[in-house]
């Protein structure tokens, strides 16, 4: 992370040189970039709260209780959890039903239904997104380089090939229990079943049932995916909004919506696919991408550092003071102290 860093700069020292840089700063309307760079702050926190509460929703379908607010710091930690270690859309949801299986001490499998039943509802939203933006890059520009349109198409291959999985998951009544086969045959083979509960079998067993019950409980009334996919709607435009505001904190307003719908993309791709090891080389692609646009090269180096504070920095940040804190809040705990030795 901190070479990705060194890298960055010493491109914008080359490139750019720290004089211009500070001159296209001192240049900035300060009122101005506040102001919108405030709002695009405000939208990225919206945008989780709106996911978070579309995940709360699915969960009280299901009769599992929960509190929004905890919710809306497990989806912290969930994206955390993405950025550091490189198994996007994966380690993440673990760690978000792991813990509101710890809140509530629900059955794993109605908690697990859920979750990938919000994360469908996202990749549907993003991959109709994407390909509508493909489209409109193709009759709005013919001077998009082919390595930006070959990275969109890798992007929605991608998406489709990872949202066919979950549906397949979600509609073939074997699919959970043939995953949960290899994951138990694997700890018996790599002798780990000794660190498993002694009625594991059992426990697969009730949350493969539950696991199953939870999307035939979506599939029986469908109206229940209707408030999710509004609120994941919401939380797409307002991901876009981001990057149209960065952009107005600038003072860059001529930009075209067909833009911003490339970075976000080209941003949440190379994220995906490299996570922690993207600091710094996803910021000069962007650079460059700007360059491109006819952006000049200093302000094309601040806004690709000022976005990657949202959608990176602020993440990790926020991330990880909700594990500090949660973990805090669970030692203040009688009952978990109790149980602490000495």
């Amino acid at each position: 992370m901190i070479i990705g860093l060194i890298v960055f700069a010493l491109y914008l020292y080359f490139l750019v040189g720290f004089t211009e840089l500070l001159n296209a700063i001192e240049n900035l309307n300060t009122a101005n970039h506040v102001f919108y760079y405030s709002l695009a702050i405000a939208a990225t926190l919206l945008s989780v709260l709106l996911v978070s509460a579309s995940w709360h929703s699915l969960l009280n379908a299901l009769t599992i209780k929960t509190n929004l607010k905890n919710l809306f710091l497990y989806t912290w930690t969930g994206y955390f959890v993405d950025l550091m270690v490189p198994c996007q859309a994966v380690c993440g949801e673990v760690a978000r039903i792991y813990l509101v299986r710890q809140d509530n001490n629900q059955n794993y499998g109605a908690i697990a239904a859920s979750s990938v039943t919000n994360r469908i509802i996202t990749y549907t939203i993003s991959s109709v997104g994407l390909f509508a933006g493909i489209l409109l890059l193709l009759s709005r520009s013919s001077t998009v380089p082919v390595y930006l349109l070959n990275l969109l198409v890798i992007a929605l291959i991608g998406t489709a090939i990872y949202l066919t999985a979950l549906f397949y998951l979600a509609i073939e009544e074997r699919a959970a229990g043939k995953m949960a086969g290899i994951v138990l045959e694997l700890t018996k083979a790599l002798r780990l079943q000794r660190f498993l509960p002694e009625n594991i079998y059992q426990k697969t067993k009730e949350g493969l049932s539950l696991f199953r019950q939870g999307f035939e409980t979506f599939k029986k009334n469908p109206k229940l995916l209707v408030k999710p996919f509004i609120l994941q709607i919401l939380s797409f435009f307002l991901n876009i909004s981001v990057y149209i505001l960065v952009f107005h904190a600038l003072g860059i307003k001529t930009l075209q919506i067909d833009f911003f719908i490339l970075v976000y993309f080209i941003v949440g791709t190379i994220q995906i696919a490299a996570a922690i090891f993207s600091v710094g080389t996803l910021e000069i692609i962007l650079t460059n991408i700007f360059v491109l646009y006819g952006i000049p090269l200093a302000s094309s180096g601040i806004a690709a550092s000022l976005l990657r504070v949202l959608t990176f920095w602020l993440p990790i940040l926020a991330g990880y003071i909700t594990v500090q804190v949660m973990g805090a809040r669970r030692l203040l705990n009688p009952t978990v102290r109790e149980k602490i030795p000495g």
